[in-house]
């Protein structure tokens, strides 16, 4: 397989061998699982990025209409498990939110309750292939409490999931101290999902807000997480950034802002110079990134992953498929033939990374 042939692209190497070697062998746990049993999966892939959808959702998105682009939607349990079965996934981690921007504050707690409760039902259902992020009916603060309590302690769910930003507030303003107080005292997992902010709907006509506005509010939320100090003052939470952590692989040299680091072992990056630089964590911006977890959907591709491999360790990488914009079989197969990992980083990202953060998490409090 390393013997250089006529068929053979000039620039293999090694590491590219190993992860076709890596592919290979994950096209063949596929094929022997397609159409299998839980009991077959053992091992498989874990999709900590999962949508549900659910009657209720649909009527709420029915009444009322959003002027922010919203999939209709496109998920069934014998679909979700159709596709984690051909891919050979074992489990998914449900997420789905109640929007922020629509509706009461009653119709939100509601809508939040009927969510949880059915991914905690869709678990109890299929053991073992269903975990749940609980939805927060936010921007109520107190109604987000009593949620986050009755998800943890009542259905048991395996984290939270929030969107990168709720009426103009990002995820490091002081006005979510309370929920990362409680976040904190359960060493909780946070599943973060952009979403468009309202300063941002609609700005360039005939581009959808999820082609490049989600990327970039991800990049937001994160920046907000790390220079607001939120990171430091609650390091027990552990967090979740879709999509690879959104554009912010590609803006490190500002997240480097006022100082430099080995990204790439034996290469300095420097930062963008004072006097415009946010007020610095203790450990360094880099530091902080490199704390927190980001998934692989729609970004399972060589140049996403290669450069968020440059700035993460991999056991900060975690398998994510974004069903049902995307499928578990499409989105596997790109991660397998990226090229990026090793044959043992690549295990871990779909699989190990994930059991050993939810092993550490105690939501229970």
């Amino acid at each position: 397989m390393f013997r250089r042939c006529r068929c053979s692209p000039p620039s293999l190497d090694r590491r590219q061998a190993l992860a076709g070697l890596a592919s290979l062998s994950s096209g063949l746990l596929s094929a022997c699982v397609h159409g299998a049993g839980a009991s077959s999966l053992a091992g498989g892939l874990i999709d900590v990025h999962h949508h549900h959808g659910v009657p209720a959702l649909v009527e709420f998105l029915a009444k009322h209409p959003s002027d922010r682009e919203l999939p209709p939607i496109a998920w069934t349990v014998e679909g979700a498990l159709a596709d984690m079965d051909e891919a050979g996934v074992t489990k998914a981690m449900l997420s789905q939110f109640a929007p922020y921007h629509l509706g009461t504050a009653v119709e939100r707690r509601v809508l939040a309750r009927q969510l949880n409760e059915a991914g905690a039902r869709f678990g109890r259902d299929h053991p073992g292939r269903f975990g749940l992020f609980a939805t927060l009916p936010l921007p109520s603060i107190d109604d987000s409490l009593a949620e986050m309590a009755y998800g943890f302690d009542v259905l048991k769910a395996e984290g939270v999931a929030l969107v990168t930003s709720a009426g103009g507030k990002w995820l490091g303003d002081p006005f979510y101290a309370p929920l990362y107080e409680e976040l904190n005292r359960r060493s909780a997992v946070v599943f973060v999902h952009p979403w468009t902010p309202d300063c941002c709907t609609g700005l360039v006509p005939g581009i959808p807000e999820y082609i490049i506005e989600y990327g970039t509010d991800t990049s937001r939320a994160i920046g907000s997480l790390i220079w607001s100090g939120t990171t430091t003052r609650y390091p027990n939470i552990r967090f979740i950034f879709s999509h690879g952590g959104g554009t912010m692989p590609f803006l490190i040299e500002r997240f480097l802002a006022g100082g430099s680091a080995e990204i790439v072992p034996g290469i300095v990056t420097k930062g963008k110079s004072p006097p415009f630089v946010p007020t610095q964590p203790p450990n360094g911006p880099l530091g902080e990134l490199r704390r927190m977890y980001y998934d692989t959907a729609q970004c399972s591709n060589p140049v996403a992953l290669g450069a968020l491999r440059q700035v993460v360790p991999p056991s900060q990488i975690l398998y994510g498929s974004d069903f049902w914009y995307r499928t578990n079989v499409e989105t596997a197969r790109g991660l397998n033939t990226s090229g990026v990992f090793t044959p043992s980083e690549l295990r871990a990202v779909q699989r190990g990374n994930a059991e050993r953060l939810f092993a550490s998490a105690a939501p229970g409090g």
